[in-house]
């Protein structure tokens, strides 16, 4: 899926939930899918709430790369601050991502991007998921896809945001029962949508029932 060094550096990483108590860092098949959405949403502009040791975001500069984007990712922890810049630097990727340490969502509102946000990926402290996307409104592209982590195994505290993003009227939303269990929530007008079928909704799906994806639609306070 990713070039050889990077993907060194992935497995490398990937060791981390083994050895290291504080890894916080989402399953290999949620990254992969992560990776892959950003290609279909051909995003230019990412933004990455909690970013812990750089895992998921290896994943999201490899594939922005891909796209000719760019990353901001953002997590309050200076240690995972360090080790993120270090691995992102052995993979080569270091010219796709800004890095910002800070608490969010103050910080959120404190980088302003070359380009409005096209795609944005929430992983952090859950109880201020609601507060991180509003500090992002003002900064999120009038087309936008918004990917929620942890909707299956912190269901409980993510409660009122995701009936939130359920509610939202600009934006069409459904659960992917993968990994952590993800919300795919599209920001924007159904006809700007080229790819359908980008949110899957499984009958027997473990995540939070979620409406069905329509047919043609389409760390720090940031610790993690």
């Amino acid at each position: 899926m990713f070039d050889a060094p990077v993907q060194t550096v992935i497995d490398l990483v990937d060791q981390l939930r083994d050895t290291t108590d504080d890894h916080w860092q989402i399953p290999a098949d949620e990254a992969r899918l992560l990776a892959q959405l950003v290609r279909m949403a051909q995003a230019k502009s990412i933004c990455e709430v909690g970013h812990s040791y750089g895992f998921s975001t290896l994943h999201l500069a490899a594939a922005a790369k891909e796209t000719g984007g760019k990353v901001h990712s953002f997590d309050m922890s200076e240690k995972k601050h360090l080790a993120a810049s270090k691995h992102l630097e052995q993979a080569g990727l270091s010219d796709a991502v800004t890095l910002h340490l800070g608490e969010a969502p103050a910080i959120l509102t404190q980088v302003s991007p070359a380009s409005p946000y096209d795609f944005v990926f929430i992983d952090a402290n859950k109880g201020q998921s609601i507060a991180y996307l509003e500090a992002l409104k003002p900064r999120v592209a009038p087309r936008c896809w918004i990917l929620t982590d942890n909707i299956t195994t912190h269901a409980d505290e993510l409660a009122d945001f995701i009936a939130m993003l359920r509610t939202w009227s600009v934006g069409k939303t459904c659960a992917i029962p993968v990994g952590n269990g993800l919300e795919l929530t599209l920001v924007g007008s159904e006809e700007r949508y080229s790819h359908p079928r980008a949110c899957g909704h499984g009958e027997n799906a473990a995540a939070p029932a979620s409406p069905a994806c329509p047919a043609r639609r389409g760390r720090a306070g940031a610790q993690h």
